[in-house]
């Protein structure tokens, strides 16, 4: 099949949606709750209702007959037709109250199972076609979250069914009624299989596809599959040992009327739509396997409740326990099928979908159907020798043990592109991480470049590492300031490798426009791997990106760059760039770097380029905070200036230089004799040690005082009277 574009997979999906509904509607009226409470007003007892549930999942072993017609019909029309078929099987059943009424019970129970079997092995062999046609629909990228979204759409539609059924059946809670039910079920299935006409045809599978016994020995040899079918396998046992018993469970005990049942399963199928709301907006984030994981916890921890089940006295409070069970009891159920098919999708090749796909519902229905013909049985049997309420208890302190082994066996599941299940956890609960997939699922929604723009504005407040792949995939958008915003969310999202591996490509290949911004953040993020990359950077005609790989150099305290960085002071003439190696080799502390500043400082600079060097100055001396205060105060007012070097002159800390020389010094401000200011200046730093990493500056400092070219600067003049004002107060 050619792929399909996003116009006509929007078509397709919506036409897949409505057929969910459908389905889910038929299934409702014709399956589960309904029939076993259908069977109870006939008289069955718990072996016919975990039998009845076993024909459910045996009738997958059916598949093996649609795996054989499947190349010869063809997908979509062999599960189209079958499913029609599946419903004019259920239409014999609607004779089973006149086999009653004429005492004739044997009849009634087997036009019953005549029409449950029957109709799902129709359904077996419909759904061969069912995964490799939702393989095509629902595309890698988001198959979680579409498979989340129809189960959503299915289970809100329970939630108003069973809400509709509840109030009829409160009213008339006849065999008519169930009958009218049927009818309305098979209506709804046979709308439903018109549409699946309509569903592309999947393409044929090749290679290891052609043979089911070859394609799964060679599945079998692959670990993840073989440790997902087994799991599998023995978790869906354990479901439907436990799931089709809940309804017995609180009639017997509890004694509930079929209305308060029904309403029951509408509290369930709520806890169905939280799950799937849940699902559609983390699974495609943290992983199918962390989320099959709390969707069992979830199970087990509702079986273990009915174990420790108090003796309710009070009818609210009966109610209330019951609709608390089958709330996270559905919750937790339709969570683990919903992870485990994501999973299985996501282990398996596309051309293996149907060969396996045949595999995975087989494993469901003989699972299904032993769990429930063996729960039923063992069910009657603890029921022969115990109390309701004991028999029940033992026999779901029985699964909750067979759930806390599988909890184990999950743990070892291969991840598949999910989380660690510890960091998966812990993501669930965190609140950033949850705000990150809420804003992650609205930059997937985004239609404009303000959107756009803005959720990722968003994402960069809210880091975390579920945010770095769609933030980096956004450094291929054709737009410069989206690509601008990525990278500044990037600035504050985890360093992890393919993030450093995009920052350093942006530096090396996206010059004079994304690479400066690239480099900030790799120094600022003090990132060693882009080292390289920076250095060849330093040699750029982009002299914001040579500007930026030089601070972020310095950030990295790379000295191996200190060269480079002090012929680009020495050399350049663009005051951008000057400013910034002057700033890296304050950062740096440079000793050697000094004779270069002076060096500069000798030329004719602007004036805002020659505060950046005296302030650079200060910090390779080691006391850039307090000059700047200190000289801001002196530029907006010289007295101010000369008043904090005084105030920090008389403090009496020093004993290498006399106060009163130090107060002479100050007094030749403003320089009404420059060359005496300098030659006292000089004269006091051959008396006082300016050392910086082991390396005494006073003579350097002295000998540039003693230069007319830097005396005759005022603002130089008091960067050399507060270094020796600060050096005395602090040797």
């Amino acid at each position: 099949m050619p792929e399909l574009s996003p116009g006509e997979l929007g078509r397709v999906r919506a036409r897949f949606s409505l057929f969910a509904v459908l389905n889910v509607v038929s299934f409702t009226l014709l399956s589960g709750n309904i029939i076993t409470l259908y069977v109870l007003r006939l008289g069955g007892g718990s072996f016919l209702v975990g039998l009845l549930s076993s024909f459910m999942y045996i009738a997958y072993l059916t598949m093996l007959l649609g795996r054989q017609m499947a190349p010869h019909w063809g997908m979509t029309r062999l599960m189209g037709w079958f499913w029609v078929l599946r419903y004019l099987c259920m239409l014999p059943m609607l004779l089973a109250p006149l086999a009653a009424s004429a005492g004739l019970p044997a009849v009634a129970f087997g036009l019953v199972l005549a029409s449950v079997l029957a109709s799902n092995a129709a359904r077996g062999v419909a759904m061969t076609g069912y995964n490799p046609i939702l393989g095509e629909i629902a595309s890698e990228r988001d198959r979680g979250a579409f498979l989340a979204q129809n189960q959503a759409i299915q289970h809100a539609v329970t939630v108003a069914l069973g809400v509709a059924m509840a109030l009829v059946l409160g009213w008339r809670s006849t065999l008519a009624m169930y009958n009218a039910f049927i009818v309305a079920g098979v209506a709804a299935g046979l709308w439903g299989a018109r549409l699946v006409f309509t569903f592309p045809e999947p393409s044929r599978p090749s290679g290891p596809g052609e043979s089911l016994l070859r394609g799964l020995a060679e599945s079998f040899r692959q670990r993840t599959f073989r440790r997902f079918i087994l799991l599998y396998f023995f978790s869906t046992l354990a479901i439907y040992m436990a799931v089709p018993f809940l309804v017995v469970f609180v009639k017997q005990v509890y004694s509930l009327p079929d209305s308060q049942v029904v309403y029951l399963t509408v509290v369930g199928s709520v806890g169905a739509l939280l799950m799937a709301l849940a699902s559609g907006f983390l699974i495609d984030r943290v992983g199918a396997k962390p989320l099959y994981f709390v969707f069992t916890s979830i199970l087990t921890i509702t079986l273990l409740a009915i174990v420790l089940s108090p003796a309710l006295a009070s009818g609210v409070g009966v109610w209330l326990f019951a609709a608390a069970l089958f709330l996270f009891n559905n919750m937790g159920q339709f969570g683990m099928l919903n992870a485990s098919q994501t999973y299985f999708l996501a282990a398996i090749r596309r051309e293996e979908r149907l060969n396996l796909g045949v595999v995975y519902y087989m494993t469901l229905g003989v699972a299904g159907g032993i769990g429930s013909l063996a729960g039923g049985a063992l069910l009657d049997a603890l029921g022969a020798r115990f109390a309701p309420a004991t028999a029940f208890r033992l026999y779901f302190g029985l699964c909750v043990g067979i759930f806390l082994v599988l909890l184990g066996f999950i743990t070892r599941l291969e991840n598949l592109g999910a989380y660690p299940l510890g960091d998966a956890l812990g993501m669930i609960i965190s609140p950033r991480d949850l705000r990150a997939i809420g804003l992650l699922h609205r930059l997937g929604r985004t239609r404009t470049l303000a959107e756009e723009k803005d959720t990722l504005r968003a994402l960069a407040g809210s880091p975390s590492s579920l945010s770095v792949e769609e933030v980096l995939s956004r450094l291929r958008s054709p737009r410069f300031s989206v690509r601008a915003e990525a990278l500044q969310a990037l600035a504050t999202l985890p360093v992890e490798e393919a993030v450093v591996q995009a920052l350093v490509s942006e530096v090396k290949n996206h010059a004079f426009t994304t690479a400066a911004q690239a480099a900030e953040i790799l120094g600022m993020r003090r990132v060693a791997q882009g080292v390289p990359a920076l250095r060849r950077a330093l040699q750029s005609r982009d002299y914001i990106l040579a500007s930026a790989a030089i601070t972020a150099l310095a950030r990295l305290d790379d000295r191996e760059s200190l060269p480079a960085i002090r012929e680009a002071l020495r050399q350049s003439a663009n005051p951008h760039l000057s400013i910034h190696a002057a700033s890296a080799l304050e950062v740096l502390r440079d000793p050697g770097s000094v004779p270069v500043l002076l060096e500069r400082l000798r030329r004719k600079n602007p004036p805002f380029l020659r505060d950046e060097l005296l302030l650079a100055l200060a910090g390779v001396l080691g006391m850039g905070d307090w000059f700047y205060s200190t000289y801001s105060e002196f530029l907006e007012k010289g007295s101010i200036g000369l008043s904090l070097l005084r105030e920090l002159a008389e403090e009496p800390e020093s004993s290498r230089i006399p106060r009163s020389l130090l107060e002479e010094l100050l007094g030749r401000f403003p320089l009404s004799d420059k060359a005496y200011f300098a030659s006292l200046a000089a004269e006091l730093l051959t008396h006082l040690p300016v050392v910086v990493s082991g390396v005494d500056l006073a003579p350097t400092l002295a000998e540039a005082i003693a230069d007319p070219r830097l005396a005759r600067l005022e603002r130089f003049s008091f960067l050399i009277a507060a270094a020796v004002v600060w050096f005395a107060s602090h040797s």
